[in-house]
């Protein structure tokens, strides 16, 4: 006769080691590693990623008050330039400043063929070695199809940028000056190294790369890390935020959100389990038809497609759509309104200040909850920012005066960028409004059609 005892504590093991296999299997399914392997960025420059654009700074024929010592230059008109590195694009001022200069080693009008960049950040330019000109940069690494007065390729420096918890590490970039015909121009930083290899999300098995395209938002675990991930047939995601590490996408029913280490060696793809919510298009009281929304949403730490999303990458639009709770703001969206067309993004414009939204906190208005939807019906009465000029400004009889006007939704922050009227034949009208500028005795002082956005 078998022992009682003995027999439960046989079942109590033999579940536990069930429950235990269970539990791998569903974190298997939830959350998948796939190694990277290191390519040269300028390999993959020429398609869909951009990874040889790189991060343009801005050039000055004015000097750095903040550096303390510059190098003895040859030429008579050297320029100079900064970039900050691994910062927030919400935040200005954020992330590392590197200041740089260029010199004529051969004497005034010869050619910018010296780069000195302050890699130690001690705001000494001279005890760090000049970057030459590159004699033969790989293919990829300049600009084609541009027309400029000088484009140099210089030799790759390392820039220190924090590597996780190891501190900091450097990252090799290539600098490269490109002048237009007229003006100073920029300096563009490519990182030189990316990350590629394949992974298979529901079934389905996609291209991954990981890098840097228009910023050098650091080593390859940040947020902003360009993550692109392309089907077996089709460019990938087609949503604004879609090629980045932050980004959530959706992949048949399921939500997906990804993580890179540091070294970008390895992407980790976890399923979402946590609670949905519901954003819709409303007729606020108008009398509509025809309503529908596509595009994506920005939250702090992620961005989302509205509506389904096709195999190949792109969306179709859809009058409901569930979306991961939080608080976003508009990427890029497109709604059919009727018959208007509109298209609106965040505003990144500031009171008086073309692009500034970066020195204010963004508007995360739109608010995904489990117990009530979000209704998109224009109900905020809509109204007019003057990013230039600023209310304030004051210019003299016979200046010329800028005025940049764009729609905005006050309440949550966004602003037309498009608006179509859509004929029953399926022409498309642009409606950009006509503005006509004038005195306080109605005489017309300038006069035309104001675009959106």
């Amino acid at each position: 006769m078998k022992h009682p005892k003995r027999l439960l504590g046989l079942s109590v093991v033999g579940a536990l080691v069930l429950f235990l296999v269970a539990a791998i299997l569903m974190f298997w399914i939830r959350a998948t590693a796939s190694n990277l392997k290191e390519v040269s960025a300028f390999d993959l420059a020429q398609g869909l990623s951009s990874f040889g654009i790189g991060q343009r700074c801005p050039c000055s024929e004015t000097a750095d008050p903040n550096v303390t010592t510059y190098p003895s230059f040859k030429s008579d008109k050297p320029i100079y330039g900064s970039a900050s590195f691994a910062g927030s694009a919400y935040q200005a001022d954020s992330g590392l400043r590197f200041c740089f200069a260029l010199d004529e080693s051969g004497g005034t009008g010869q050619g910018y063929d010296r780069l000195y960049f302050d890699s130690n950040r001690d705001l000494d330019l001279t005890n760090d070695p000049a970057c030459k000109r590159l004699k033969d940069p790989p293919d990829g690494a300049t600009l084609d199809g541009l027309p400029a007065r000088q484009q140099v390729c210089f030799e790759y420096a390392d820039v220190p940028l924090p590597f996780g918890s190891e501190g900091a590490h450097p990252l090799e970039v290539m600098p490269r000056l490109y002048l237009a015909a007229g003006g100073c121009g920029h300096v563009a930083f490519v990182t030189t190294r990316a990350r590629r290899g394949q992974v298979t999300i529901a079934g389905k098995k996609f291209t991954v790369l990981l890098g840097h395209n228009y910023g050098v938002t650091g080593w390859f675990d940040q947020p902003w890390t360009a993550l692109h991930l392309m089907p077996e047939r089709g460019s990938g995601a087609s949503w604004w935020g879609g090629d980045r590490l932050m980004a959530t996408h959706k992949i048949g029913d399921t939500f997906y959100r990804f993580a890179a280490t540091p070294a970008g060696d390895k992407l980790t793809v976890r399923s979402y389990d946590g609670p949905l919510g519901t954003l819709e298009v409303g007729a606020g009281g108008r009398s509509l038809e025809t309503m529908a929304i596509e595009g994506s949403l920005q939250s702090e730490d992620t961005a989302v497609p509205i509506g389904d999303v096709l195999s190949s990458g792109l969306q179709y639009a859809v009058r409901t759509s569930r979306l991961p709770v939080g608080d976003y703001h508009p990427s890029f969206v497109r709604l059919d309104y009727g018959s208007l067309r509109i298209g609106l993004s965040n505003n990144y414009h500031a009171d008086g200040q073309p692009r500034a939204a970066v020195n204010r906190p963004p508007v995360y208005g739109i608010r995904i909850r489990t117990d009530k939807p979000f209704v998109f019906d224009f109900s905020n009465p809509p109204e007019v920012m003057f990013a230039l000029p600023g209310k304030e400004c004051r210019i003299k009889r016979g200046e010329e005066l800028m005025v940049k006007a764009v729609l905005i939704d006050p309440v949550l922050d966004f602003m037309i960028r498009e608006l179509h009227h859509q004929s029953e034949s399926g022409e498309s009208t642009s409606l950009d409004p006509s503005v006509v500028i004038a005195r306080a005795d109605g005489t017309t002082v300038a006069e035309g059609v104001l675009p959106f956005g």
